[in-house]
């Protein structure tokens, strides 16, 4: 996967800007604060079909303006042509977003998940390990939805039944009396998509534990080993190799260590098991006011030679663990979808130590990677060919 070029018109702090793309090494070179990281956001715009910044759509466009376009020109591997991508956002709440597929309107956003995809490492991924769950779970909603259009679809539900769940929940804790039936027509419907999310996860986490146990011996010299293991409430307590696990005053989960596979998406979870949970105590979820089981309280298990890699790893340990999972990332990208996908680096290298600076470049082969930062020496010695652009008060000019 390659992305050839982009073409912007009132995005951010860009009035109106192109930039093409080499196959190679692309730096996007500037001060701060000048639209280097503008210019990331909207190539990574098309892959996940929103901003990297949990910006809304409409914080895209330039103060002012009536409408951002953001148009992106990408290419699968070995084509011989390219897919234009585009976005037309309106200022105008009452009017809608338009998406284009080379030229012809599709329906929504969704429609064209997949046909770009790209890798993204910025500075507030070095926390994966050691941040919250919620950062985690992002990290696989992210890359499975990128490769998975039945995931997409199940996670959109389960979303929508949990904030209607959580409106019920409410309504009743304020006296207004909600059917039985309707609990339990949550239950049913929330746990079969739960069900399917979590095998969805298992299966991207056990096949993301493989890869980084290989990166990260490779960078420490075969010193240390990294393991992953699943937390769900769509997990049986007992029974098939699951644990009990609760942390930081949440409720029990069930937690499964990695597993081989050899596909994607085929694996089934029971959804008895949460269903049941989510018949079993109404009253207390009434009072906190919030669905206290499901997909939503998800993790990943973080563990460095047998130990919790958040409470035990040192700093130094921890960006090289949450480094090989975005590497192992791109990695399953390639393996799963066949296609190898566009690597972003948004001022992180800058964070980076030389030795795992050197890992990072000398471990993405061939792929495509378009990067920003304010220190352009940093790649005056990498072996490649670099295509450096230079970013100030919104402009790009290849140098």
């Amino acid at each position: 996967m390659k992305c050839s070029g982009i073409e912007l018109t009132d995005f951010r702090n860009i009035k109106e800007e192109r930039a093409e793309f080499s196959d190679g090494i692309n730096v996007l070179w500037g001060k701060n604060a000048q639209g280097k990281s503008n210019a990331l956001e909207a190539v990574y715009y098309f892959a996940r079909g929103r901003s990297f910044r949990g910006a809304k759509d409409r914080d895209l466009i330039r103060f002012g303006s009536d409408f951002t376009r953001i148009k992106s020109v990408c290419r699968k591997d070995g084509a011989s042509y390219g897919t234009t991508l585009e976005a037309v956002i309106p200022s105008d709440e009452k009017q809608k977003k338009k998406i284009f597929r080379n030229g012809a309107p599709v329906s929504g956003i969704g429609e064209v998940i997949g046909d770009f995809r790209a890798v993204l490492f910025c500075p507030a991924h070095l926390s994966l390990v050691s941040g919250p769950p919620n950062g985690r779970r992002t990290f696989l909603d992210i890359a499975i939805s990128q490769l998975s259009k039945e995931y997409m679809s199940y996670l959109a539900d389960y979303k929508r039944l949990l904030l209607q769940r959580n409106a019920a929940l409410k309504t009743e804790a304020k006296g207004d009396s909600v059917p039985r039936e309707l609990w339990e027509t949550f239950a049913e419907q929330m746990s079969r998509s739960a069900s399917r999310i979590a095998a969805y996860r298992y299966e991207y986490m056990s096949m993301l534990s493989e890869r980084m146990s290989r990166l990260f011996r490779e960078m420490s010299g075969d010193a240390e080993r990294p393991s992953l293991s699943f937390t769900s409430h769509s997990i049986r307590k007992t029974g098939d190799g699951a644990n009990v696990y609760t942390d930081e005053g949440d409720e029990e989960r069930g937690e499964i260590e990695a597993d081989s596979f050899d596909g994607f998406g085929n694996t089934r979870i029971d959804p008895d098991c949460l269903y049941e949970k989510l018949l079993s105590d109404i009253e207390r979820e009434m009072k906190n006011g919030a669905t206290l089981w499901g997909p939503h309280k998800d993790d990943i298990r973080i563990r460095l030679n047998g130990k919790e890699a958040k409470y035990f790893a040192s700093q130094g340990q921890m960006r090289s663990l949450a480094l090989t999972m975005k590497l192992s990332e791109g990695e399953l990208s390639h393996a799963i979808g066949g296609e190898r996908p566009v690597i972003l680096l948004d001022d992180v290298l800058s964070e980076l130590d030389g030795d795992r600076r050197a890992f990072v470049l000398g471990s993405l082969g061939d792929r495509q990677i378009i990067v920003t930062s304010c220190e352009p020496s940093l790649f005056e010695n990498v072996g490649k060919d670099v295509n450096l652009m230079h970013v100030e008060a919104g402009r790009i000019r290849r140098m």
